[in-house]
């Protein structure tokens, strides 16, 4: 290729692939095998032809660049159907919102770091995109039981991450652990998630001291967490997606305690519209539908503190169908 050509009109991605994306099949083209396996390690990927494409990846890299690690906090601006998103100085994507298509270039440092796509860039690119293939993203964590999910909804500080991990623990399947996607298909609501590892603050370790054996990093927002591999470091099941069937809004106390109570729909749709991002009317009311769809296995309010094992555990009962809960007791 020419240095002469600024625009690279004559860039080529011969490698092609299919995945499954947060429930809609996405086409990935591309001059990079990390990428590709990077793909594979996040979505599930397709053999056969698709007859229908949802979303379009177009990714290169140019082997001409020099950017380094560490990255650069990743940014994102938008105008109208147009969203630009940089990496570094060297890499960055154009969203087209009408088209769903992705077009991305990248340096060939940072199209290997399989992490960053796993971490950083795939989920980032989700949440772009997602509204305009009929994804709903909710700042949630999610375990399954027997492809059954119970989802997990609450402010920052409420215990997501780490009532998550302790059901984990217990035998749960990990879906995601701090946003998920939910898709219609059909009649059939599904929830997925991205496998971008687990963060747990610091404090976490007085209820897993065996993250005693990692030291916590300092992640893009600033603040300083364990970030595990579920499935190296602890052997957890990891599953890309489930039939959500409970939705538990999380309210954590000092007091060492364990109360399951139902709360109406109105309240339910009420608290999760207001975690959905702004997005143009139509899409709204989609977005509005999976709410809705979400909300009508049933919700429970979760009052509890103290050691989030016992909770977990209580948890896992009223899942399994125990008779004692939902119902107040000490979680001891």
């Amino acid at each position: 290729m020419s240095t002469a050509d600024f625009l690279k009109k004559g860039a080529e991605t011969p490698f092609r692939e299919m995945f499954l994306v947060a429930g809609g099949v996405c086409e990935i083209q591309t001059n990079s095998e990390s990428i590709l396996a990077a793909a594979r390690d996040s979505f599930v990927p397709l053999k056969s032809p698709q007859p229908t494409i949802e979303l379009h990846l177009r990714l290169w890299v140019d082997p001409e660049g020099t950017t380094q690690p560490p990255w650069p906090k990743p940014y994102f601006r938008g105008l109208e159907h147009l969203i630009f998103g940089g990496f570094d100085s060297q890499s960055s994507v154009v969203v087209d919102l009408a088209s769903r298509r992705i077009i991305g270039r990248f340096s060939p440092r940072l199209a290997a770091d399989s992490t960053y796509w796993r971490r950083v860039i795939f989920p980032r690119l989700i949440t772009a995109v997602g509204p305009a293939i009929g994804v709903t993203e909710l700042h949630c964590g999610c375990v399954a039981w027997n492809g059954y999910g119970l989802v997990l909804f609450g402010a920052p500080g409420a215990g997501k991450s780490t009532l998550t991990w302790a059901l984990a623990h217990l035998g749960f399947a990990l879906v995601s652990e701090d946003w998920t996607y939910f898709s219609r298909q059909g009649d059939l609501l599904l929830s997925w998630g991205l496998p971008t590892g687990v963060k747990l603050l610091p404090d976490a370790v007085r209820h897993f001291p065996e993250l005693s054996r990692f030291q916590p990093a300092i992640t893009l927002n600033g603040e300083a967490a364990y970030q595990i591999d579920p499935e190296r470091d602890f052997g957890v099941l990891r599953i890309p997606s489930c039939q959500p069937r409970w939705l538990i809004f999380l309210d954590r106390g000092e007091e060492s305690r364990f109360n399951l109570e139902a709360i109406s729909s109105a309240e339910a749709e009420s608290r999760l519209s207001k975690d959905l991002l702004a997005q143009p009317p139509e899409v709204r009311a989609s977005q509005i539908e999976t709410v809705k769809k979400l909300i009508g296995s049933g919700c429970w309010r979760l009052r509890y503190g103290g050691a989030v094992q016992p909770v977990a555990a209580a948890l896992a009962r009223f899942c399994l169908g125990d008779a004692r809960v939902p119902g107040e007791f000490a979680a001891d």
